[in-house]
């Protein structure tokens, strides 16, 4: 009987953590049409390795960084699936304001694929519906290697 307790006490608490942390995600903005379809444009020609278009996508500071160290941005592309992904979701926004550099929004994009790996892409523009150029962006890929 004690166990049967446990167990639903421990099934409500997870459930109001899921809650809140939905609240939580609900309460910053989602991303502008526009940066959407500019993140999820870098996304695929960072999976096809076209870093000419790529670069476009990025503020002049961000662009910088990656044409003089392209190895990184190599490293990234290698490390995404090379199929296409059978789902993708917001799982985390984020937005930075601190007084002595630019303000930060950060979208998390977690992209499932059937050979079970996950990449989760971390984009950041200047605010939501603000600027649709990429201030910052992340890869990290999770499960088996291609």
């Amino acid at each position: 009987m004690r166990l049967k307790y446990f167990a639903v006490v421990s099934l409500l608490a997870l459930s109001g953590c899921d809650q809140i942390g939905q609240k939580a995600l609900n309460a910053i903005p989602d991303p502008s049409q526009e940066q959407a379809q500019v993140a999820q444009a870098a996304y695929d020609e960072l999976r096809t390795g076209n870093f000419d278009q790529l670069y476009t996508y990025f503020e002049p500071e961000l662009k910088a960084k990656f044409v003089q160290n392209e190895k990184e941005l190599r490293k990234f592309a290698r490390g995404i699936p090379n199929q296409e992904y059978s789902r993708k979701n917001i799982v985390a926004k984020h937005i930075e304001k601190a007084t002595d550099k630019p303000s930060l929004y950060t979208v998390t994009y977690e992209y499932g694929y059937t050979n079970k790996n996950l990449v989760q892409y971390d984009v950041s523009f200047d605010k939501p519906a603000g600027s649709s150029k990429i201030r910052d962006f992340n890869i990290s890929v999770f499960g088996e290697k291609n």
